[in-house]
């Protein structure tokens, strides 16, 4: 298992020529955990019998978003009982899975945890850092947003729902290789023009396949999520989307588009051939001091 900020840039897996990905959307339901895992299994069963490869899950769908219940009671360690059914189901499926959870540290801590297993099990772990709202009296931060994860199947970036509104973040991640960004999320449904904005926006901006899977539905009678669980090419075309119903979506991706994209913006390669915007923003301050 690798933590986030210790992994360099790989090259795509040889031989693997498209991105065979899937979004699910899940309603949240705090204290059915076992409900909540067995309805997952079974369309993570059909989804890679259909030929997806990654298959993104939403933010805390086995445990419900439930900021006003008791958080601590449900985090868990990891290992612990939904990495373990999440690793069993991609060793079972061949696929990379992707989501968040509420996590218990060693030291007791609370966090909002992105996990990444595949067919060899446990993957990868991180902590999110841009807590949104309320979710900060309830999570620690983690020391560092977005996890980057080489997998079979592709480099994977990872950032937690409101995390994905920082471009720096995404930017961060692309740079150091990745070429899928997995959003698990729980995002609210007053702001689902924000959410078709930023999913678009990270993955033109990057040359990256994004996939955000998010909660629909309610906790109860608390807020509305968003759905809108969505798959968006490299060059910022939604390729497949949801609306707010419980299902799941996926699609192929030819793997040259990221290249072709890229070629085709070349904000990553402007970046590397001027060395980023270290000269800009020197002229800036010295501008800003003589005035």
């Amino acid at each position: 298992m690798t933590a986030a900020g210790e992994l360099d840039a790989r090259e795509a897996p040889s031989g693997v020529h498209a991105i065979n990905i899937a979004v699910v959307q899940t309603e949240s339901r705090p204290g059915q955990w076992q409900r909540n895992i067995d309805d997952v299994a079974a369309t993570v069963r059909r989804l890679a019998a259909e030929g997806s490869d990654i298959i993104v899950l939403p933010e805390f769908f086995a445990s419900g978003y439930d900021l006003e219940g008791d958080i601590p009671s449900v985090a868990e360690t990891v290992p612990g009982r939904t990495s373990d059914a999440l690793a069993g189901l991609a060793t079972e499926t061949g696929t990379v899975l992707v989501t968040a959870l509420p996590h218990r540290t060693p030291e007791g801590t609370v966090t909002d945890s992105s996990l990444v297993v595949g067919p060899d099990g446990l993957l990868a772990l991180g902590h999110k850092r841009f807590l949104w709202g309320q979710e900060n009296s309830v999570f620690a931060p983690g020391g560092q947003s977005g996890l980057l994860v080489p997998t079979p199947f592709g480099t994977i970036g990872v950032v937690i729902c409101y995390e994905a509104g920082f471009p720096e973040t995404v930017r961060d991640l692309a740079r150091r290789g990745a070429d899928i960004i997995a959003i698990p999320s729980a995002f609210g449904h007053p702001r689902l023009h924000v959410w078709k904005l930023l999913t678009r926006s990270r993955a033109l901006e990057n040359g990256v396949v994004v996939a955000a899977a998010g909660l629909t539905g309610r906790t109860g009678g608390g807020p509305r999520f968003a759905g809108h669980s969505v798959i968006v090419d490299p060059r910022g075309r939604t390729v497949a989307e949801l609306d707010e119903s419980v299902g799941a979506v996926a699609a192929v991706v030819a793997r040259n588009s990221i290249s072709e994209a890229r070629r085709e913006v070349p904000y990553l390669k402007d970046l590397l051939r001027l060395g980023g915007i270290a000269e800009h923003t020197s002229t800036t301050e010295k501008t800003l001091e003589r005035n």
